[in-house]
């Protein structure tokens, strides 16, 4: 089975380094589902990566035993100008894209990144 993942999910998930948050994608242990975790407030995920997690086994909110994949944010063009600002974002989200799948493929989860009907 292929878990199909919306790349539009992704670039949700992919935030500017300076907001103060980070995007997750949780996938399902077995590899049929998944869900977007994004805000997730940066002291919380740190405490996590640190390995304090909650002592209900679900890490922010998230569901127990899920894989959480980390979205690097984006580094915001020093001139505001929001065209520039979403291609920087976009091709940070094609890069996370590119990772998921190897992180994923490396918990045995194939993953294929699709474009969104709605977009």
């Amino acid at each position: 089975m292929i878990l199909l993942i919306d790349f539009n999910d992704i670039l949700r998930a992919t935030l500017d380094e300076d907001c103060g948050n980070e995007g997750f994608i949780g996938i399902a242990p077995d590899g049929d589902r998944y869900h977007v975790v994004v805000p997730v407030d940066r002291q919380i995920a740190r405490g996590l990566k640190a390995g304090h997690r909650p002592r209900d086994g679900t890490p922010f909110g998230g569901y127990k035993d899920w894989h959480y994949f980390r979205c690097p944010g984006f580094k915001r063009p020093a001139r505001y100008h929001e065209a520039e600002i979403q291609k920087v974002r976009i091709e940070q989200a094609g890069a996370n894209a590119r990772t998921l799948k190897t992180w994923a493929a490396g918990r045995r989860i194939a993953v294929k990144i699709t474009a969104s009907s709605t977009g």
